[in-house]
C-alpha cells in the first residue's frame, strides 16, 4: 500500500515539475466524470466529478448576479465572486469537522473557476487582460485551498488535493495565457520600472522557469503544519542571511539537520574534533525540538518550501542577481543527497502519518532538485 502512495506521490511530483517548469500553454484542464453521492454515502477518493451542471448548483441570488451583465470582463468578475463565496465556505465547512460539505464547496467551486477560464480564454481581444485577473485571484486561493487540505481528515484529504491541483493547473493556463506576446500585463506604470519585464526588457530567462514553479506552491503560506519551525538561533540566520545563495545555504542547513534527525547519527564520543563539531554547530544553531520523525519530515518539507519562496521573493526584486544561479546549485547538490536519505526510509516506514509526511517531503525534494536543474539549464542555454 505504502508503495502505490509513494508512486503517485511521484507522479503527482513529476506531473507537478513538467507543469509548473514550463511556458508552453496547457490543454484546457478536464474534469472526469463520475457518480454523485447518493443515500447520504460519499464516493471514495480520488475525487469524481458530480454531473451536476454549475448552474443548477448555485444559489438564485448567483444566478442574478451573472444574468446582469453580457460584458465578459464583467461576468468574469462575477464568476470570481462566486468562487471566493464557496471556497470560503469550504474552509469553513473543514474548520468545523464538515468534510461532506466542503466537498459539496469544493465541487462547485471546481467548476466555477472552470467555466471562469473557459470565458476568459474564448475571448480573443481580451484573453491575456483577464487570464492575468484570474492568475491574481488564483494566487490567493491556492493559500486557502492549501489550508483546507491540511485540514481535511486523511481519508476524504483526496479531494481537497483534487481541487487544489486543478487551482494550480489553472493558474498556469492562466499565466502562460497571460505570458502571450512576450510580456506580462502590468499596469503601464509598473512597466516603467526597472526589472519589470515588458518588450524592451523581456524577463530572465534563467529563472522564469524556477519562478513559474515556485509560483505554484508559495510557501508564504507554511503550509505543513501550524506553528512555527525554526528554533531562535535558526531564525536568526534566516534573517541574517541576505543574499540568495546565503539563505539557499541556510534553509538546506536547517533540512540537513532534521534529516540528521531523523536518520539518527550520532557523533562518536571519542572523536574530539567531531564532538567539538557538533557543539558548535548546537551552540550556532540552537537545539533540535524532539520531534517524531513525522514532525521532522514536516520540518523538512518546510524549509524546502520556504526556500522556493525565498527564491522567489529575490528573483521578483532583481531578476539578473548573479546570486540566484549560485543559489540554485546549493539547492541541487543538496536535494540531491536528500533525495537518496529520503527514499532509502520508505521501506522502514511503517506508520500512516510518517509515510505521508515522507510523500510530501519527497515531493518537495523532487520539484526543488529539477527546478534548480532546469534554471541551471536555462542559464547554459
Amino acid at each position: 500500500m505504502k508503495g502505490r502512495a509513494h508512486r503517485s506521490v511521484s507522479r503527482r511530483a513529476l506531473d507537478r515539475v513538467r507543469s509548473l517548469f514550463s511556458l508552453v500553454a496547457f490543454a484546457m484542464f478536464a474534469c472526469s466524470a463520475g457518480a454523485s453521492a447518493q443515500d447520504n454515502r460519499l464516493p471514495p477518493p480520488p475525487l469524481p466529478v458530480d454531473p451536476t451542471p454549475l448552474e443548477q448548483l448555485l444559489s438564485a441570488q448567483e444566478k442574478e448576479s451573472l444574468k446582469k451583465t453580457d460584458d465578459a470582463q464583467k461576468l468574469v468578475d462575477a464568476y470570481l465572486k462566486i468562487s471566493d463565496t464557496h471556497l470560503d465556505a469550504a474552509l469553513a465547512a473543514i474548520n468545523a469537522s464538515d468534510s461532506a460539505t466542503a466537498e459539496r464547496e469544493l465541487d462547485i467551486y471546481n467548476k466555477t473557476i472552470a467555466e471562469t477560464v473557459k470565458i476568459a480564454f474564448a475571448r480573443e481581444d481580451k484573453k491575456r487582460r483577464l487570464s492575468k485577473k484570474i492568475e491574481q485571484k488564483l494566487y490567493k486561493q491556492i493559500k486557502t485551498l492549501e489550508t483546507i487540505e491540511r485540514l481535511f481528515p486523511e481519508d476524504r484529504v483526496a479531494f481537497a488535493e483534487s481541487a487544489l491541483k486543478q487551482a494550480r493547473q489553472m493558474r498556469i493556463q492562466a499565466l502562460n495565457e497571460a505570458f502571450a506576446g512576450g510580456e506580462i500585463l502590468k499596469d503601464p506604470e509598473e512597466q516603467k520600472k526597472p526589472g519589470v519585464p515588458s518588450k524592451n526588457n523581456p524577463p530572465n530567462n534563467l529563472m522564469s522557469p524556477l519562478q513559474m514553479n515556485f509560483m505554484g506552491g508559495s510557501a508564504r503560506t507554511r503550509t505543513q503544519i501550524p506553528g512555527d519551525y525554526l528554533n531562535e538561533e535558526e531564525d536568526d540566520l534566516v534573517r541574517k542571511a541576505q543574499k540568495p545563495d546565503d539563505r539557499a545555504k541556510v534553509f538546506m542547513k536547517i533540512a540537513d539537520r532534521r534529516l540528521a534527525a531523523i536518520t539518527g547519527v550520532k557523533v562518536d564520543p571519542t572523536d574530539k574534533k567531531a564532538q567539538k563539531k557538533a557543539e558548535e554547530e548546537e551552540r550556532d544553531w540552537g537545539p533540535l525540538p524532539k520531534l517524531s520523525r513525522a514532525d521532522l519530515l514536516r520540518h523538512y518539507a518546510r524549509a524546502v518550501e520556504e526556500l522556493i519562496a525565498k527564491l522567489e521573493d529575490a528573483h521578483e526584486r532583481n531578476p539578473k542577481s548573479s546570486d540566484l544561479p549560485r543559489a540554485l546549485v546549493v539547492i541541487k547538490d543538496a536535494t540531491d543527497r536528500h533525495l537518496q536519505i529520503l527514499r532509502a526510509l520508505s521501506p522502514e516506514t511503517k506508520d500512516e502519518a510518517e509515510a505521508h509526511a515522507l510523500a510530501t517531503a519527497i515531493e518537495q525534494a523532487e520539484t526543488a532538485n529539477q527546478g534548480a536543474r532546469e534554471g541551471l539549464k536555462g542559464k547554459d542555454e
